[in-house]
C-alpha cells in the first residue's frame, strides 16, 4: 500500500514538473509586499550582452512594473532588469487573486519580452507576505520629501510596503508606486512613523518624514503595524442602535444621521480606523472587560480613514493610536471623593485594558496614558496600576469617556526568506527543486543554489521526523522515491522539455 501511495505521489510530481516546463520561458517568484525583482539577463539561455525590448505586460493589468531605466538603476535595453509591485487592492478572485484570505494580491502575472529580437514569455508568481531582511526587504538611504538624492528604487520599495500595510495619503486614497517621494508618500509615511513613535499626543507633525535605519527597520519588522478599519463582529441592527442594548464584547458608536442628528446606526462612525496594534489592544481589552464585569464596551472614536481627517474633532486622534471609550452616564462628573459602583466598573475596565496591553505580545499596543475628567476614576486607576500615566482634564471634555493613549510594542526584527525556498511558499520541498531545475532560483542552475536547497530540504525532513509522531512506512517510501526521482530528473531533464534548449 505504501509503495502505491509513493508511486502515485511520484507520478503527480512528474506531471507537475512537465506542466511547469511547458508553461513559460522564464519563471520568477516573489512576495506581495515586496518590490519583486526580475533580471532577464540572468536567466538560462540568455547570452551575455543580450538586448531587451518589446516588453509586453498584458497580464499585469492594475499592477505596477518599473524598469531599471524608470528607476535610474541602469538601462533596461541592456541589463533586462525590472521590478514588479503587486497592487494590494486587487485582492478578490474577480481581479485574479488566488488567496483572498491573505493580505494583498496573490496570483500569477504573465508577460513577454524580446531577447535579441526573439520573444520570450515569463510569469511572476506573487506569494503572500513580505521580506524583512536580505534581498527583497525595503532599502533606505535617508529618503525624504523631494530630496534630490533619493534612490528611486528604495522609494518604490518604501511605497510598496506602505500601501501593502494599508497606510494612505491625506484624503484616504492609496499612494502610487512610482519611485518619486512626493507629498502623498510623505503623508502616508508620516502616519506610519507616528504610529511606531506613539508618544503622548503624537501626530504626523511630530515625526521627521525621513526613511532612515529606524523607519526602514519598522517597515521591515515582523510586527510592522497595518492600517485597518475596526469591524464590529456582531453589530446592532442599523437604525436601532441604543447604548442600552449593546451586544458582544464591544460596539462602535455610530455617527449622527444627517438631518435628524440622531445616532441610529444608519451612519457609520467615521473615526473607526487605526493601527492593528490599537485594534488588537481594543479587542483583547474588551473581551477581558466583558468577562470581568459583564459590560459591553462602546468605542466612541479612533481615527478617520486617513488619520488626518480627525484633526477637526480630535486633534490628537490622527495616527490610529488613540481610543476614546464610552463610560456610564452616571460617572459624567468630576468625582466627589467617594467611588461609586459605576465608577468602580470603569476602573476595573481600564485595568483590563492596561493588563491586556501589557501581556498582549508583539502584535499589540499597550496603554501608556489614560485621560479622564473624573478624579475618582483616575484615583482608582492610579491605586491599582500606579505605573500607568494618567491626566485629569479639568475642562470636563473627558467626562463621558476615557481617552487611551496607545504605545507601540517592541520591534521584532524582520525575517529573511528561508534559504532554498525558491518559490517563496515558506517550505523547502520538491517544488523548489523544480524551480532550480528551470533556472528560477537566484543563481540559475548553480551548484551553490542546489546545495542550498539540499541542505535545508534535508533539515526540513529531519524536523518533520522529530515533530510528526511515528510516520508509517508508506510516508518513508515517499521520501525515498522523491530522492530517487531527483537523481533521475537531473539525468533526464532534456526529455521533459522536448524541443527546448538544454538547461543542464
Amino acid at each position: 500500500m505504501g509503495q502505491r501511495i509513493a508511486a502515485l505521489f511520484l507520478v503527480g510530481f512528474i506531471h507537475s514538473f512537465a506542466g511547469l516546463c511547458e508553461a513559460v520561458d522564464f519563471e520568477f517568484y516573489g512576495r506581495t509586499g515586496n518590490g519583486i525583482e526580475l533580471d532577464f539577463s540572468s536567466r538560462l539561455g540568455v547570452p551575455g550582452g543580450a538586448s531587451f525590448s518589446g516588453l509586453s505586460l498584458s497580464g499585469f493589468g492594475g499592477h505596477t512594473v518599473l524598469t531599471s531605466s524608470d528607476l535610474n538603476q541602469g538601462n533596461f535595453a541592456s541589463d533586462g532588469q525590472l521590478w514588479v509591485f503587486a497592487n494590494p487592492a486587487r485582492n478578490t478572485p474577480g481581479l485574479g487573486d488566488t488567496n483572498p484570505a491573505a493580505r494583498g494580491f496573490q496570483g500569477a502575472l504573465t508577460g513577454s519580452v524580446l531577447v535579441n529580437g526573439e520573444q520570450k514569455t515569463f510569469s511572476v508568481v506573487v506569494q503572500p507576505g513580505y521580506t524583512g531582511a536580505g534581498p527583497g526587504s525595503v532599502g533606505q538611504s535617508l529618503e525624504s520629501l523631494n530630496k534630490p538624492g533619493n534612490n528611486p528604487l528604495f522609494v518604490a520599495q518604501q511605497q510598496q510596503r506602505l500601501r501593502y500595510l494599508g497606510f494612505v495619503r491625506e484624503g484616504g486614497a492609496p499612494i502610487a508606486v512610482d519611485g518619486d517621494f512626493g507629498p502623498n508618500t510623505n503623508a502616508a509615511l508620516r502616519t506610519f512613523q507616528a504610529a511606531f513613535v506613539a508618544g503622548i499626543n503624537t501626530t504626523q507633525s511630530s515625526v521627521d518624514g525621513i526613511v532612515g535605519p529606524n523607519t526602514a527597520g519598522w517597515l521591515n519588522a515582523a510586527n510592522a503595524p497595518t492600517w485597518e478599519e475596526l469591524i464590529d463582529p456582531d453589530p446592532q441592527v442599523p437604525g436601532t442602535f441604543s447604548v442600552n442594548n449593546m451586544i458582544g464584547d464591544f460596539d462602535i458608536l455610530p455617527s449622527r444621521d444627517p438631518g435628524t442628528n440622531q445616532r441610529t446606526g444608519l451612519t457609520p462612525q467615521i473615526e473607526r480606523f487605526g493601527t492593528s496594534w490599537a485594534h488588537t489592544l481594543w479587542k483583547a481589552g474588551s473581551a477581558s472587560a466583558k468577562t470581568e464585569t459583564g459590560i459591553t464596551q462602546l468605542m466612541n472614536a479612533m481615527s478617520t480613514a486617513d488619520g488626518y481627517g480627525s484633526a477637526s474633532a480630535h486633534s490628537t486622534h490622527r495616527v490610529g493610536m488613540d481610543i476614546d471609550m464610552h463610560v456610564d452616564v452616571s460617572t459624567w462628573n468630576f468625582g466627589n471623593g467617594v467611588t461609586s459602583t459605576a465608577e468602580q466598573n470603569v476602573i476595573d475596565i481600564a485595568v483590563e485594558y492596561i493588563d491586556s496591553g501589557a501581556s498582549g505580545g508583539s502584535q499589540s499596543g499597550r496603554v501608556i496614558r489614560i485621560i479622564s475628567s473624573n478624579q475618582d476614576i483616575l484615583d482608582g486607576i492610579n491605586s491599582q496600576r500606579p505605573s500607568t500615566a494618567t491626566w485629569f482634564d479639568s475642562s470636563g471634555a473627558h467626562q463621558n469617556h476615557l481617552h487611551l493613549d496607545v504605545g507601540s510594542p517592541t520591534r521584532i526584527a524582520g525575517l529573511a526568506d528561508r534559504p532554498g525556498d525558491f518559490n517563496f511558499d515558506d517550505q523547502v520541498d520538491g517544488r523548489d527543486f523544480l524551480v532550480w531545475q528551470r533556472g528560477g532560483s537566484s543563481s540559475p542552475h548553480s551548484g551553490s543554489d542546489l546545495a542550498l536547497w539540499q541542505g535545508h530540504y534535508n533539515a526540513s525532513l529531519t524536523a518533520s521526523v522529530v515533530t510528526v509522531p511515528e510516520p508509517g512506512s508508506g510516508m518513508m517510501l515517499v521520501g525515498l522515491w522523491m530522492l530517487a526521482a531527483i537523481g533521475w530528473w537531473r539525468k533526464r531533464n532534456s526529455l521533459c522539455c522536448a524541443g527546448a534548449p538544454h538547461r543542464g
